[in-house]
């Protein structure tokens, strides 16, 4: 058995789907089980045992002729097509579909929410990507509700793993009062699903705070919120650090994680914050609702269109040292549901079960 995770990209600033993949190969490998990632376009980063077309983008047919040269070559019946994101779960389907491969073919739904949902032909489109699969699996519960919502017939094949990660810090942090800024952070890629620019306008209505929000991440939408923010001279209120590979320095030394978005799928940056014994401020969605909603209270839940809401329920916590502290210690006791390994675990579980099925 080899599992072939094939991917449009595994940078390490791409997002969650990505950080998860390298993470599930780099595991795999050190359980000595073959692993091998498939990129649909150029990478950078030198992981092993991966390859990628050197392409700079995977929407056209170059990828899916590369792709099935990479499932001639390297793919036989009794491996595993692990897919993620779309086009590369498409394509594969098709490579199902057409019997180019005799692979057991699975996939990971990553967000509760896709354009192709949008769309006329976005049902068809999707059908043509889950029917071939044998399992589709759901980073959280709220995925797979939604995804069961829009394909029904497809419900008998979806399960839930839920995302897990590194948790760096055994023992939580001790945050003393300060007396200089309440140092706010959000990690993310600058992006429409992020919604940074309703919080962006939040922060606009509490300027008179003491507080500095800094927000590690790059994409498409930077220049637009570099201007939003000069526009409402928030330039030393608002931060843009870009990129961060190592966020752990970042998060102990902030007071408070703010994720205003749109939709999530899990949101690995919400439980990286919460092990970092940070309170949370997090938008009321499937997805962030079963990483941040537990018995112990560790967080504010928003209206991420409302702008007025996000601002009250920021200002709450900047102004209450007293509840940041508790919050932030259930937080850290939340985070220890998510440990990685549970996912790991439960990754070969399932790869293991459907090889079995074949022999």
């Amino acid at each position: 058995m080899k599992i072939h995770h094939i991917i449009n990209s595994y940078e390490t600033d791409a997002g969650g789907a990505e950080k998860l993949v390298r993470n599930i190969h780099k595991y795999l490998i050190k359980n000595k089980i073959k692993s091998s990632i498939f990129g649909l376009m150029h990478n950078d980063i030198n992981v092993s045992n991966c390859e990628n077309t050197g392409l700079n983008s995977p929407y056209n047919y170059k990828a899916f002729l590369s792709l099935k040269r990479y499932c001639d070559k390297n793919v036989h019946e009794s491996d595993i097509i692990h897919s993620h994101l779309f086009p590369a779960n498409f394509f594969c389907s098709i490579i199902k579909i057409l019997k180019l491969t005799k692979a057991t073919l699975i996939t990971t739904e990553h967000s509760t929410h896709n354009r192709r949902r949008n769309k006329i032909w976005g049902k068809l489109l999707d059908l043509i990507i889950y029917t071939p699969c044998r399992s589709i699996i759901s980073i959280s519960l709220g995925v797979k509700n939604e995804l069961i919502n829009w394909i029904p017939s497809i419900k008998t094949k979806v399960l839930v793993i839920e995302n897990g990660c590194f948790l760096y810090h055994k023992i939580p942090i001790a945050r003393k009062k300060k007396i200089s800024p309440v140092q706010l952070v959000s990690i993310g890629a600058l992006k429409d699903a992020k919604n940074y620019q309703v919080v962006i306008d939040s922060m606009n209505e509490i300027r008179n705070l003491d507080f500095v929000w800094s927000i590690a991440g790059d994409g498409y939408l930077k220049n637009s919120l570099l201007s939003q923010v000069n526009k409402l001279g928030l330039n030393e209120k608002i931060i843009f650090l870009g990129h961060t590979n190592n966020v752990w320095p970042l998060l102990e030394k902030s007071d408070i994680f703010i994720m205003g978005s749109k939709w999530e799928g899990f949101g690995l940056a919400a439980v990286e914050a919460m092990n970092s014994s940070l309170p949370i401020i997090v938008s009321d969605v499937p997805g962030l609702k079963e990483v941040a909603k537990h018995k112990l209270i560790c967080a504010l839940f928003i209206d991420p269109i409302n702008k007025l809401d996000i601002a009250e329920k920021t200002r709450r916590m900047i102004l209450d040292y007293d509840l940041r502290l508790e919050f932030g210690l259930n937080s850290f006791k939340n985070s220890k549901k998510f440990d990685e390994s549970r996912m790991f675990k439960s990754y070969i579980n399932l790869y293991n079960k459907l090889v079995n099925t074949l022999n």
